[in-house]
């Protein structure tokens, strides 16, 4: 998801849209408890809290696993990434189990629906925040998970009601497969509905509505504008343009020396400048340096022989290319396609498979 920028202050989106999901998932989980008793209900949303820091702890630590190496030579990426979509997961395991086991004294079926309450909500949220954040990456099982946590909400929204269920199909079995059959329709319609709203969230008319308007392909900063030339020169001396990359996918990479957040990046860029290189010309990618926000350009140089950096590296020595591209704080990345109009735009640190994800997006819409 795209980061969210105040200022010179970047926010990491994703995040934040997980502690909003869970935030959601526990007023959810106190709507749906009206009825039950405060000091029960109350012990039900602790265990909620709880599980929101667990799954952000087990989210960001997976990168451990993942790429442990970048942790060893850079802590601080335990603060900007996280173990992608394998974090992801681990952390729906997680949490699962912290519920299972926290929520086993309401019985199967109680424990079944606080959860299904809780994750109806939290869903809702992060599908709702991958429509508007990341339209590019919402696919079928989020359209899926949308409708379905709708659908939760409003059959769970009163947990003191399912005693009274449970008790009406006990004592009556023609009642229970009206209802399982009935769900099964529910759950058939849900799916072809879910169809239609993954293709209006890409091309249709939800589309038009996030994005406003129709292409505009006019030079800018933005997604869906052409991008901005720039003519810099490398630590050599010699000319390094973005004309010079036509005909490829472009990586743009705006950072500096003393930004902490780019330090913790560059391991990831020039991860990322040794994969597409070793593909050929396809994808490439060019590192500007603003060096008008830096001591001299020797620094510059300095930095990059101290770290081993190889990637291709341009000096914005009147920061000049920085204003075009309308950057306010480091680092920013833009993906730009081989007709040189900008298709992403990412504000902050951007992990390896992030922007591997990206480009290949970028690469797969050619």
């Amino acid at each position: 998801m795209t980061n969210i920028q105040l200022g010179s202050l970047v926010l990491n989106t994703e995040l934040l849209v997980y502690m909003a999901a869970g935030m959601i998932g526990i007023l959810a989980l106190r709507v749906g408890g009206k009825g039950m008793h405060k000091e029960e209900l109350e012990k039900d949303v602790s265990v909620a809290w709880s599980a929101v820091f667990i799954w952000i702890a087990v989210w960001k630590g997976s990168l451990l696993l993942v790429d442990p190496m970048s942790v060893v030579r850079q802590p601080m990426s335990l603060l900007f990434f996280s173990g992608g979509r394998l974090g992801f997961w681990l952390a729906v395991v997680a949490v699962l189990l912290w519920f299972g086991y926290k929520y086993k004294r309401h019985g199967f079926s109680g424990a079944g629906a606080r959860i299904a309450l809780l994750m109806s909500g939290w869903t809702l949220i992060y599908a709702l925040s991958v429509l508007i954040f990341d339209r590019g990456s919402f696919h079928y099982g989020h359209s899926m998970g949308l409708l379905l946590s709708l659908c939760g909400l409003l059959l769970l929204r009163r947990l003191d009601r399912m005693d009274r269920w449970r008790q009406s199909w006990a004592e009556d079995s023609q009642l229970a497969k009206r209802m399982l059959t009935q769900g099964i329709v529910a759950l058939v319609v849900i799916g072809l509905l879910s169809f239609t709203l993954q293709d209006q969230a890409q091309s249709g008319f939800i589309a038009k509505l996030i994005d406003g308007s129709e292409a505009d392909e006019t030079v800018g900063a933005r997604e869906g504008q052409k991008a901005p030339a720039f003519e810099l020169v490398n630590l050599a001396g010699e000319e390094l343009s973005l004309e010079g990359q036509k005909g490829s996918v472009v990586i743009v990479n705006f950072w500096t020396t003393w930004c902490k957040v780019c330090k913790t990046e560059m391991p990831h860029v020039q991860k990322l400048y040794e994969y597409y290189a070793a593909q050929g010309d396809a994808v490439k990618l060019v590192s500007v340096n603003v060096t008008s926000q830096e001591a001299s350009a020797v620094g510059v140089e300095r930095y990059m022989e101290d770290y081993g950096y190889s990637f291709p590296l341009a000096l914005d020595m009147k920061g000049e290319a920085a204003y075009q591209y309308r950057v306010k704080a480091y680092p920013a990345t833009f993906i730009i396609d081989s007709d040189g109009v900008i298709r992403e735009r990412m504000l902050g640190a951007i992990s390896f498979s992030d922007m591997k994800k990206r480009i290949d997006r970028v690469l797969a819409a050619e």
